[in-house]
């Protein structure tokens, strides 16, 4: 079970809140009841995650090997989104709830591609999505590759210019 291999140190991603650094275990009083809590910095903020029953949309950070094999995903030709906006918000919310490094990048290659495709003009909620999927994904490249975000984020759009020539062969 992953609460019984967190500590302190640990950088976790938590599916809403993204990429954090555990940075210890406090008690808080809820409901008139102490319980433990992984006390979790996160860009911007904290947050509580409970040292009990780790929900399943917090994995710990992937590993280099997953991170490159999504980097050679994100290389590939972009996958065509539904056009339809409500069948493709359904697409991309299952994709998402994966909550996998994998998942999001291949959501950023496919919406990215999408974007492309319609001349850069996107609906609101794809750039959106498309903005939070590139900042949790730069985040994570750089912790599990030691860089800087502005590192991370030339690799991945590196990838995602590799991805864009091959749509338009």
């Amino acid at each position: 079970m992953l609460e019984d291999t967190l500590k302190e140190g640990e950088w976790i991603v938590h599916k809403q809140y993204g990429i954090g650094q555990i940075r210890g275990v406090e008690e808080k009083k809820i409901g008139g009841k102490a319980r433990s809590y992984f006390r979790v910095r996160i860009t911007g903020g904290v947050y509580w995650l409970p040292t009990k029953k780790v929900p399943d949309y917090v994995r710990f950070v992937a590993s280099k090997y997953k991170l490159y094999k999504t980097l050679r995903a994100i290389k590939e030709k972009p996958v065509e989104l539904p056009k339809n906006y409500k069948q493709r918000n359904n697409l991309v919310a299952e994709r998402s709830a994966e909550a996998t490094l994998q998942a999001t990048g291949e959501l950023i290659r496919d919406l990215h591609g999408r974007k492309r495709e319609q001349g850069g003009i996107s609906s609101i909620v794809d750039e959106r999505q498309l903005t939070n999927f590139r900042q949790q994904f730069i985040r994570e490249m750089a912790v599990i590759l030691d860089i800087d975000t502005e590192d991370a984020e030339a690799k991945l759009d590196k990838a995602l210019a590799e991805s864009q020539s091959k749509a338009n062969e």
